[in-house]
């Protein structure tokens, strides 16, 4: 009799246990399909699927969650979902064809940016050297800077304190 309760407290477990991961993978394959898709609410919300909360989403994941029980794959209710509504139901954008560029496009932006500010830091510090070296060689006076000179010192000998 001991034995008896001891082979069935195993099945329990084993079915107790096999029960629930097979539920934990059904919800999880849920959720990566709800990441991956966008809610198509009548309000147009905007939202990736998982985010939202109108009842429109509800339906959408109850329908999910039959297409899932009844065998089709995350892939291919994707697929499905895409056949109908089109790219823009995607959360994502596919990374290949011209949807390429959504990925690449920042990384390229990033580089271009940093290239621009380098070369603009670089011509404000070769200005400074310019003018410091200047400052260091002995100055020759110009036509130019010697009639501003005595212009200068005559308009201040004009002014009265």
């Amino acid at each position: 009799m001991p034995l008896l309760k001891f082979i069935f407290s195993i099945f329990v477990a084993v079915w107790f246990f096999v029960g629930v991961s097979g539920t934990t993978y059904a919800g999880s394959l849920l959720q990566d399909l709800e990441n991956a898709l966008m809610c198509k609410c009548d309000d147009k919300c905007g939202k990736v699927l998982v985010n939202c909360t109108c009842s429109t989403s509800d339906k959408t994941r109850a329908k999910f969650s039959k297409m899932l029980d009844s065998g089709l794959t995350v892939d291919q209710i994707i697929k499905s979902q895409v056949d109908e509504y089109g790219e823009t139901v995607l959360s994502a954008p596919t990374k290949f064809g011209f949807n390429l560029t959504a990925w690449v496009m920042p990384f390229i932006a990033l580089v271009a940016g940093g290239v621009g500010v380098r070369k603009v830091i670089y011509s404000w510090v070769g200005k400074k050297e310019k003018t410091a070296t200047q400052n260091d060689e002995p100055e020759e006076k110009t036509a130019t800077s010697e009639k501003y000179s005595k212009r200068l010192q005559d308009e201040l000998d004009g002014i009265e304190l």
